[in-house]
């Protein structure tokens, strides 16, 4: 047998839009989905920002790169491979008994799933979407061969949603934001906003509010909702309300540029040192000092 046969990956799609086979529609999806998990959670590994949109960097594309060899019935039982044997430092790798950085990148993803470990958000909502495009019982059995990973680990949505359940539980939650909406997608129905103090909140809105958030675009605005934080500089938000936030205008009582003490004294009327005594308050005496410790100290 073959070193490529031997990191042969079974991956067995099941659900309600699976049961006798796999539209090319719903196949296209959950390929979309699956590899975009996949890039994602090889980005997240490594601290890197995910959900990266434009044309994969060649890191990007090693991670994901398998080629289908077969697709059998019952369901849907697809057979893949890697396509370019990668080091994870980006090489080649010999052929032999190393794992490819692909067959590597989804043992650790499956590994951290059948463990209970919580997946970034980003790998969450991938996976969910490749699963739901089987259905809405979707699931995807992943069987790798036995000198790679013992047992077949499995991806199902009611997995995905504990977790997603577990990790809001153990973040405080967050019931407003505010910052300059830097960023819209209208499908699905998205935003971000950065506030002053650096933090990136991506946001779901309602599609009631879609006109209104189309008017808000590179403004500062206040969210009202639901959300928490997911990192130091990344926060996840879902909007029940949101309002621009006016803008005062500076006025000519300040300026941008240093003026000179010449033209200031100018302008007050000042032409003479002034002393200490053009600080008191001609009516203030003893009196008033008396009233003035009374209401202090409440004699």
């Amino acid at each position: 047998m073959t070193s490529e046969n031997n990191t042969q990956i079974t991956l067995r799609l099941e659900g309600s839009r699976a049961e006798h086979g796999v539209s090319l529609t719903d196949f296209e999806s959950f390929i979309d989905s699956f590899l975009g998990a996949l890039r994602d959670y090889d980005r997240g590994r490594r601290g890197e920002p995910m959900r990266k949109s434009g044309h994969p960097d060649r890191r990007a594309e090693a991670v994901t790169a398998f080629r289908l060899v077969r697709f059998a019935p019952g369901s849907g039982i697809a057979t893949i491979e890697p396509e370019h044997l990668m080091s994870s430092e980006d090489q080649p790798l010999p052929l032999g008994d190393e794992v490819p950085i692909a067959v590597e990148n989804l043992r650790a993803l499956v590994d951290q799933i059948e463990a209970g470990a919580s997946v970034s958000e980003p790998v969450r909502d991938a996976l969910g979407k490749a699963c739901r495009s089987l259905g809405n019982d979707g699931s995807i059995a992943v069987e790798f061969p036995p000198h790679i990973r013992a047992s077949t680990g499995t991806i199902d949505i009611p997995r995905l949603e504990r977790q997603g359940r577990v990790e809001d539980s153990g973040r405080e939650e967050v019931q407003s934001v505010s910052g300059r909406l830097h960023l819209l997608d209208v499908e699905p129905d998205k935003l971000a906003i950065r506030t002053s103090s650096g933090v990136d909140w991506t946001c779901k809105y309602p599609e009631g509010l879609e006109s209104t958030v189309k008017r808000m675009v590179d403004q500062v605005v206040w969210a009202e909702g639901t959300g928490h934080l997911t990192s130091v500089l990344r926060g996840t938000m879902t909007i029940d309300r949101i309002e621009a936030v006016e803008q005062g205008e500076q006025s000519m009582l300040f300026t941008n540029e240093p003026m000179p003490d010449a033209e200031l004294l100018a302008r007050q009327g000042i032409s003479a040192p002034q002393g200490l005594a053009s600080l008191a308050d001609p009516e203030w005496d003893d009196g008033v000092d008396d009233a003035y410790l009374e209401a202090l100290t409440g004699r």
